[in-house]
């Protein structure tokens, strides 16, 4: 059985399309010099943002969502030449789970056996680097974002959308929510700078590819409210280096943490 023919027996396109985008952009990353292996390089940053799913509450995530959502994760990994012990173990019991609640076709449920033995199966690495969508967003200037990693929120503004609706241009809101914030506890934040060696902290907005849906299937990026033209002050920080970084929503997610860890006490 071939990997396309089990997703789409899940019925669920654009959760697919959104898996295949992250793993095919850190695959592409990976077989890149000097990454140290695809799946060392691709499993740690990857799994932060489905983990959005995978650990949500069942008031927040449907509990047959989840099972879907490991199930195609594991077979667009080994369709890239990637395994994961833990999601493969995870995905085999999300198909029991499927199947007993009845939740896709006859013809999964006939295939059941094809499946597990695919996931099981020893995937094949690819020989070349994969290709993945043009970068797009449905992010609009003027919205506010919540953002997880991990147990921490953080949040952004969307300035503006770069080039052909392809990159939202963001600035981050310093502050950190031990749960994703309401609109009113975001606004009013002053802007977060980004840190240098001297000490100081400057202007730091960053233009994000890969930062496609609303609403995130991953989960990790929240719409809090649109329209918004109140934008985060940054009269505290000295003066940007250059007008913004390019980065995808992998790169977001490292430089968050480098400049939320550099805070000072």
């Amino acid at each position: 059985m071939k990997h396309n023919q089990i997703l789409d027996k899940l019925a669920t396109r654009h959760l697919v399309e959104s898996i295949e985008e992250d793993v095919a952009r850190l695959v592409w990353l990976a077989m890149s010099p000097p990454a140290d292996g695809v799946a060392a390089y691709a499993m740690p940053r990857l799994l932060p943002r489905w983990n959005c799913v995978l650990n949500a509450g069942k008031d927040e995530v449907a509990d047959l969502y989840k099972q879907k959502t490991i199930l195609a994760l594991a077979v667009v990994l080994h369709k890239y030449g990637v395994a994961d012990k833990a999601i493969t173990k995870k995905a085999l019991t999300a198909v029991d789970k499927l199947n007993k609640a009845v939740a896709l076709s006859d013809g999964f449920f006939r295939k059941t056996d094809q499946i597990k033995a695919l996931i099981e199966s020893e995937p094949e690495p690819l020989k070349r680097r994969p290709s993945y969508r043009d970068s797009l967003t449905f992010y609009r200037a003027g919205d506010v974002v919540a953002i997880q990693l991990g147990d921490v929120y953080y949040a952004a503004h969307v300035h503006e959308i770069l080039r052909f609706n392809e990159a939202p241009l963001i600035e981050l809101y310093d502050a950190e929510f031990s749960r994703r914030p309401a609109l009113e506890e975001v606004l009013g934040k002053r802007a977060k700078g980004g840190p240098y060696n001297d000490g100081s902290e400057r202007v730091e907005k960053f233009s994000v590819a890969g930062m496609r849906n609303v609403p995130d299937l991953a989960n990790q990026f929240v719409l809090l409210g649109s329209g918004i033209k109140d934008m985060p002050s940054s009269s505290h920080l000295k003066e940007a280096v250059g007008l913004y970084s390019v980065m995808d929503l992998f790169g977001l997610m490292a430089a968050i943490q480098r400049m939320f860890r550099n805070r000072k006490a």
